[in-house]
């Protein structure tokens, strides 16, 4: 494994092992507290998680299908609806979205950051550096930028879960 390759497989064992700190132990009500109805909740948060990851990886970098398209759409309640990872969502649709089982979600997440790391695992400094993929917005950016992105992406959101469970038990829960 290259030192790239390592340095980004060790930011998201790391923000894994965060996020775990922050679901552990919550229940069902916790996970879909939302303090506002322009809120997320927890739920909504690891959710939208593994779909960054799952996208990104799945459409974006491997040009294929993604998981949630083959059974995990279906298994969360939600129509499979590739391109949907919750992004710009507003008021109508967060107070219309309906927070799965918290077990469900955290498989879901799991499973998407198990295929990132695998994936990560096959690609050398050169692939990293080199092989361009297209974003939604039609930029060309390389892997490792959208590596970059995604770790961005996964720590920004684990500060808002971590702000909202503490909302909810207070310091040190």
């Amino acid at each position: 494994m290259t030192v790239l390759q390592e340095f980004i497989r060790q930011a998201f064992e790391t923000n894994w092992e965060w996020t775990e700190r922050y679901i552990d132990g919550l229940t069902q009500e916790e996970i879909e507290y939302r303090p506002t109805d322009q809120s997320h909740s927890i739920g909504f948060i690891l959710w939208h998680y593994g779909r960054a990851l799952d996208m990104w990886v799945q459409t974006r970098a491997r040009g294929g299908t993604q998981l949630y398209e083959e059974g995990w759409a279906e298994r969360l309640g939600f129509a499979s609806e590739p391109t949907d990872v919750g992004f710009g969502y507003g008021v109508e649709e967060l107070n219309n979205w309906t927070c799965p089982d918290k077990a469900l979600l955290v498989e879901y997440a799991t499973a998407a950051r198990n295929n990132l790391l695998e994936f990560l695992s096959g690609l050398d400094e050169d692939a990293l550096l080199n092989t361009e993929i297209t974003t939604l917005r039609g930029d060309t950016i390389n892997l490792a930028r959208m590596f970059s992105i995604l770790l961005w992406e996964v720590n920004q959101h684990g500060g808002q879960a971590s702000y909202l469970r503490g909302m909810q038990l207070g310091l040190g829960q």
